[in-house]
């Protein structure tokens, strides 16, 4: 019987059969198990406390108790991932520690050229001696990982490289913090293309707390320039701001001596850190960031700065330079190898074509997008895309199917640290149920999410108490309410409140926020960065047109709220 044939108590088995071989040939497999799945003969001699011959003699014993095969000469592999793993396991630490140890030199004295497999090893030798070794192969073989675009490889690397750095003894000679930021800043910009978008501000904020201790500006700077590419969502937690980082970032701002290049990236950082809060200086750096990206020959900061004022823009209002920003992203992700900017480009200019009415050309964009996300793995744009699908299928009338892509998208999200995968999810079938009018269904986790991030959702929770009957209630979150936030889902709150107010006869504040909506009246039904979809802002200005008993007006939005709807041949 073959060993992946045996059921339960394989352990057991293995066990028995091990029992049988001398205790020095077990030694030998279990440093075996310790060098991986497969092993080179050779390394293992190199790496044993025994002699050649009784290296060989092991090897042999684990071929013929069928343990081992050959898959080519001069190298062995455990006939089953059980096998290996039976072996480690009655192995203490301490000794698997050595193990490591000895295989890393022994690769390194036959001159392996497998840098990963040296990080690997020369990571768990946990041993002050190799710290060195150790970070130095893993920085060399995240690199190698990144250039595959195994991005979450590169993380699990680095980490290990910061462990080992930590092991290295102190040194006068050597600038350690600024050595520590360099590997921070790799790390960083590893997580930010795995989609840890929350990690990587952990990360960064570990480096800025030591460049602060230190009381090293040019380690600050560093810590914040670190922070390479763009993000297709906010860098942070929805509804908040972290005013000891835009205060850091105002006072290094303020420094007439820096150069342009970061001057361009601590910008860029400012404007991460503010964005959608209505403060009117994040435009205007977006604005500097990219007039001085282009005196600079540095298309990776060029593509960033344009990224960057792209996000900043409202798009619905400023679709013809949304669009052209879009193309030019694209066209320079394209001409200079950046697929982070190749996809930001193609998404932009979906949601410049969903802006013009296009359809079809926004759908062509959206599938583009996926096809860039897939083929160079990378995982936030990828989230983002399957929330612009579930969009679609929403408008489609296929609310199975956009439940389905939410749920995916979200589980992406979570599994990648986001906070915001709940709520997002949330939102995003409280749109689907708005639609279906079915929103009372909703209340229990609104309440729940209320309880959680707050008044940010009180919109939401107003709508859903009045589709459930609790007029009441719903009066008393709609009079707490303030101006609808200028942010991500402004058109989507602002959507929600409408109906709760219409639903109540309520007038107060109806004509303020009418005025707001006027400008956005041929807003497609794909809103909030395409992440989500709601009616035609037409039909809410119709609705708000009501009930401030402007009858001949609401009659002009609705009519014009079924040609948009026609156009998307939305439900």
């Amino acid at each position: 019987m073959a060993l992946s044939e045996v059921p339960e108590g394989v352990r057991d088995v293995l066990r028995r059969r091990l029992g049988r071989l001398p205790e020095a040939s077990v030694t030998v497999l279990r440093l075996a198990a310790v060098a991986g799945r497969e092993a080179d003969a050779e390394v293992l001699v190199g790496a044993s406390d025994t002699d050649e011959d009784g290296v060989f003699a092991a090897l042999e014993a684990g071929l013929i108790a069928g343990l081992l095969v050959e898959p080519e000469p001069g190298r062995v592999r455990f006939v089953h991932a059980l096998v290996r793993e039976t072996l480690l396991a009655d192995l203490s630490l301490l000794r698997s520690t050595r193990m490591h140890g000895r295989i890393a030199a022994s690769l390194e004295r036959l001159g392996s050229h497998d840098v990963s497999a040296l990080a690997h090893h020369y990571a768990r030798t946990a041993s002050s001696a190799t710290a060195a070794k150790a970070v130095d192969y893993c920085v060399r073989a995240a690199a190698l990982a990144e250039g595959r675009f195994a991005h979450a490889a590169a993380v699990d690397l680095l980490g290990d490289a910061l462990t080992s750095f930590a092991r290295i003894p102190a040194d006068a000679s050597s600038d350690r913090d600024a050595e520590l930021l360099d590997l921070l800043g790799r790390l960083l910009r590893a997580q930010v293309r795995t989609g840890a978008v929350i990690a990587a501000r952990e990360t960064r904020q570990r480096a800025i707390d030591r460049a602060v201790a230190a009381d090293r500006e040019d380690l600050l700077i560093r810590a914040f320039t670190a922070w390479t590419e763009t993000t297709p969502w906010q860098s942070r937690t929805y509804g908040t701001v972290d005013e000891p980082v835009v205060a850091h970032l105002e006072r290094l701002l303020r420094g007439d001596d820096l150069e342009p290049a970061v001057r361009c990236r601590l910008l860029d950082a400012f404007c991460a850190e503010l964005s959608d809060t209505g403060d009117p200086r994040v435009r205007a750096a977006a604005e500097e960031a990219v007039a001085l990206s282009e005196g600079l020959d540095d298309p990776p900061l060029r593509a960033q700065a344009l990224a960057r004022l792209a996000s900043e823009l409202d798009a619905a209002l400023e679709v013809r330079r949304y669009a052209e920003l879009g193309r030019e992203i694209d066209r320079m992700g394209t001409a200079h190898g950046l697929p982070v900017y190749r996809w930001f480009g193609v998404f932009t200019q979906a949601c410049a074509a969903a802006v013009e009415g296009e359809v079809a050309a926004a759908r062509r964009h959206i599938d583009a997008c996926m096809e860039l996300a897939r083929a160079y793995r990378m995982p936030e744009p990828l989230t983002v895309g399957e929330t612009a699908l579930a969009t679609l299928a929403h408008i489609d009338g296929r609310f199975a199917d956009a439940e389905r892509l939410y749920a995916q998208a979200t589980a992406g999200m979570a599994r990648h640290g986001s906070p915001h995968a709940e709520g997002f999810m949330v939102v995003a079938t409280a749109t689907i149920r708005a639609t279906q009018g079915r929103l009372g269904e909703c209340v229990p986790e609104v309440r729940r999410m209320v309880e959680e991030f707050g008044p940010v959702l009180d919109d939401l929770l107003a709508v859903v108490l009045v589709a459930d009957g609790q007029l009441d209630e719903a009066r008393r979150v709609l009079a707490r309410l303030g101006p609808v936030p200028r942010d991500f889902f402004f058109a989507v709150f602002a959507t929600f409140r409408t109906m709760a107010m219409s639903a109540l006869g309520e007038t107060k504040g109806a004509q303020e926020l009418y005025d707001m909506l006027l400008p956005y009246r041929d807003a497609p039904p794909s809103v909030a960065g395409f992440s989500v979809a709601i009616r035609p802002m037409a039909a809410t200005l119709a609705e708000l047109a009501t009930l401030l008993g402007r009858d001949d007006e609401a009659a002009e939005h609705a009519a014009h709220a079924a040609a948009i709807a026609a156009r998307w041949e939305s439900a």
